[in-house]
């Protein structure tokens, strides 16, 4: 589900929360070490987000949050957040030449790049929160 962020009313925040969980407190952020990647730079994208990342012409980047059933990736364009809420269970995060995070149909691709290089740890952290889950909520 990707939506308009910028301002989140009580039913945006409520549809986010029964997709990928309620956010964590500070307590669990520090327990896990952290639930926040730094900022990855977008290298290309699949048609869902050519709307709003083709706006002007600088980089595009973005950032993702972990939540208990899944992660939201933020992306901030102008004056104007868009998050994109990806439940584990459709999310799939491939490592080739990039990172590529993908779920019903839509695709960000990230470069690898120094800024990549420091959340690869988070990264790492999505797949072991992903399999962890679908240990213990299989479809």
């Amino acid at each position: 589900m990707i939506l308009d962020s910028t301002v989140l009313s009580k039913e945006k925040t409520k549809e986010i929360a029964n997709l990928v969980g309620p956010a964590y407190s500070i307590w669990d952020s520090l327990r896990l070490n952290g639930i926040g990647s730094t900022k990855l730079n977008i290298h290309s994208y699949s048609e869902d987000f050519k709307a709003f990342l083709e706006q002007d012409n600088n980089n595009n980047y973005c950032n993702i949050e972990l939540r208990p059933n899944g992660i939201i990736v933020h992306l901030n364009k102008r004056a104007t957040r868009y998050s994109w809420a990806i439940p584990f269970y459709k999310l799939s995060i491939f490592h080739s030449d990039d990172y590529s995070i993908h779920a019903d149909g839509s695709f960000l691709r990230i470069k690898k790049d120094d800024l990549a290089k420091k959340s690869r740890a988070f990264i790492n952290k999505i797949l072991e929160q992903k399999a962890h889950n679908s240990t213990i909520n299989p479809f």
